[in-house]
């Protein structure tokens, strides 16, 4: 059974955290102790972010980019030995991986992520001009 999680950089240690979401909970950084926020309701989290209070949020891959850029590295390395065909075979092996991996959610305004949560499917991908808006938070 999958856990819903919040995971985010402390304010105050930053460093960072990944917490377990349950009903009536306050949100404690692990490294620090510093209190982040409080859980009411884990079905509602989506609705408003406990940290932040934000009404916006967007859906992201929780994909390692490092990873995505070290395959495509790869691929492009051996373009000289394979003729230009590993391109198309690490590209190919990046997007399955990318594929397989789940969505998570974020927030625009402290950038905490959210996974396990069933209800993110209602949420678009980032989108630059609303992400633009919460610079200034970060």
């Amino acid at each position: 059974m999958f856990v819903a999680t919040i995971s985010r950089f402390c304010d105050q240690c930053k460093k960072y955290a990944r917490l377990e979401l349950s009903p009536d909970s306050t949100l404690i950084c692990p490294h620090c102790q510093t209190e982040w926020g409080k859980v009411d309701r884990v079905e509602t989290i989506l609705d408003r972010c406990p940290l932040c209070t934000c009404r916006q949020f967007y859906t992201d891959k929780d994909f390692n980019q490092v990873l995505g850029f070290v395959i495509m590295g790869v691929g492009i390395v051996l373009v000289p030995i394979t003729y230009g065909l590993s391109l198309p075979v690490f590209a190919l092996i990046d997007w399955l991986i990318y594929r397989k991996v789940p969505k998570l959610v974020a927030c625009y305004r402290c950038g905490s992520e959210y996974r396990g949560l069933s209800d993110s499917n209602r949420f678009k991908p980032f989108i630059h001009h609303i992400g633009l808006k919460y610079d200034k938070f970060r």
